[in-house]
């Protein structure tokens, strides 16, 4: 049986996984996104992975490029389909499940560069798609 989604948040957001699979961090942006929108989504995702790297004694392995990209192409996408729960959402949308998702959108000489790790870097083989406005997937209860 699945993590009740506030515990799995709240666990998430204290950097207290022992593990944390791709859809882990599909969920975590999910998850923020239907409670607070996009935007702080990304900033919560952003913090709780500097956290989680860090207690697990690995903070070399947070990717800036990466976790906002990701999070904004999930954030993006879970903003417009409200009523959905996660597994219903990946369920319609089953491109969240590739992990090279993002080479869609970056070549990797940039995606993995060092500068991509250290900051939000844009795409530079197609556009990331723009975040919904404000208030659109804000609050949005199951």
């Amino acid at each position: 049986m699945a993590m009740d989604d506030d515990v799995f948040l709240e666990q998430f957001s204290r950097g207290e996984p022992d593990g944390f699979a791709h859809l882990d961090h599909v969920r975590v942006v999910y998850l923020y996104t239907r409670r607070v929108g996009g935007d702080a989504a990304v900033e919560l995702t952003r913090a709780g992975l500097r956290a989680l790297t860090h207690r697990l004694g690995v903070p070399e392995k947070y990717h800036d490029t990466v976790t906002v990209a990701w999070a904004r192409l999930v954030s993006q996408r879970a903003a417009t389909e409200p009523g959905l729960d996660f597994t219903a959402f990946i369920h319609d949308n089953p491109r969240f499940q590739r992990k090279d998702l993002l080479e869609d959108y970056y070549s990797r000489e940039v995606l993995f560069g060092a500068e991509a790790r250290a900051r939000f870097i844009e795409p530079d083989l197609r556009p990331l798609p723009i975040q919904a406005p404000p208030g659109v997937g804000s609050n949005v209860t199951d």
